[in-house]
């Protein structure tokens, strides 16, 4: 992350940063000018760039790093895999979180338009948030005191803030139940060893599922959702997990890749994800958006730009995603961004 996110993650990499990949990392051959939009590999697909660089749209965490696996080191795309943009239930509010002054607040535009920005959080150091899905609260995640915690503030108005997260657990991408009452998230327990938790609003209790990151709740099935999961190989995967029968399905797997952050799509047919790839144009390793139909079949990449791509989610409608790139821009700084979907 910019600003000071960037230190802390310097001392705690190992602990706090998921999504590794195990294909080669290639030294960048041919320039590419990330200054264009789009490339041919894309389509034609539709672009719109939604904030500004004036907006100070805070930038994910996406390395190249060394992973040691015993005697062996390989070479891995490392990126941060929780929420960072958001949109209203009605679609017509975007939120992203915004780097200035060396502090990250969450911040709200039209989502058509773009124009002002205003800000909703007073914070310092906000990593992740998501949307209720009645359109009154948003629930982020804060780094202080080198510990990451969950958090509730009014979407609308006011700066009252409330903590669910002890301060002696690291919690990361909370999602509030439809009812508003249960707020799902993963939890740090040491490096690649995530867990997934939820914290009862009314009996102020917390409870513990099974292995994974990033819930993805399934409308109409209570007691399932999609999640991020490590295999020994220091990979992800994506998985269904329905904590009251048992049942487990993987989704989306291939060796020597990772797929995190499931977002399911408003009709509940797709599941869209980020995951790493080598860009054809830029003969570099980047992180493309991805979807998959929740059968497992379908799979689809959607983005090729060499510039990262990363956070997708979906319009309201489904017939759009909106996510951060740093297409367009000749520095590479990140932007919101959306593109049609029309599989």
């Amino acid at each position: 992350m910019n600003g000071n996110m960037i230190d802390v993650k310097k001392i705690i990499l190992l602990v706090i940063t998921v999504g590794f990949a195990s294909t080669p990392v290639m030294s960048q051959k041919n320039k590419f000018d990330y200054s264009l939009i789009a490339v041919p590999e894309e389509g034609g697909a539709n672009f719109l760039k939604i904030t500004s660089d004036d907006d100070r749209v805070a930038a994910p965490y996406v390395k190249e790093a060394a992973l040691s696996l015993g005697k062996l080191t390989k070479a891995v795309m490392d990126w941060w895999i929780n929420p960072m943009i958001a949109l209203s239930p009605d679609g017509a509010k975007l939120a992203y979180i915004n780097d200035k002054n060396k502090m990250q607040n969450i911040m709200v535009k039209n989502a058509a338009e773009g124009g002002v920005s205003v800000q909703r959080t007073f914070r310092s150091n906000i990593t992740d948030f998501t949307w209720s899905e009645d359109g009154s609260t948003l629930c982020f995640t804060e780094l202080r005191n080198n510990k990451f915690g969950v958090y509730l503030v009014n979407a609308q108005e006011g700066a009252v803030v409330q903590q669910i997260s002890t301060s002696n657990e690291s919690d990361f991408a909370g999602v509030l139940s439809p009812d508003g009452n249960i707020i799902y998230f993963h939890r740090g327990e040491g490096y690649s060893n995530y867990s997934l938790w939820s914290f009862d609003r009314e009996t102020k209790l917390f409870s513990n599922y099974s292995r994974g990151m990033t819930p993805c709740l399934i409308p109409g099935e209570e007691h399932a959702f999609y999640c991020t999961r490590y295999t020994d190989k220091k990979e992800c995967e994506i998985w269904k997990v329905n904590y009251e029968t048992g049942v487990e399905e993987i989704i989306l797997a291939q060796e020597g890749r990772s797929f995190t952050s499931p977002r399911l799509s408003p009709d509940g047919q797709w599941l869209l994800v980020t995951g790493n790839s080598i860009s054809e144009r830029g003969k570099k390793q980047n992180t493309d958006l991805f979807v998959i139909r929740t059968d497992g079949t379908d799979f689809t990449q959607l983005t090729y730009h060499p510039g990262n791509d990363i956070s997708g989610i979906w319009s309201a409608d489904g017939k759009s995603i909106y996510f951060l790139s740093q297409r367009g821009s000749a520095q590479r700084k990140y932007n919101v961004w959306k593109m049609d979907f029309n599989l």
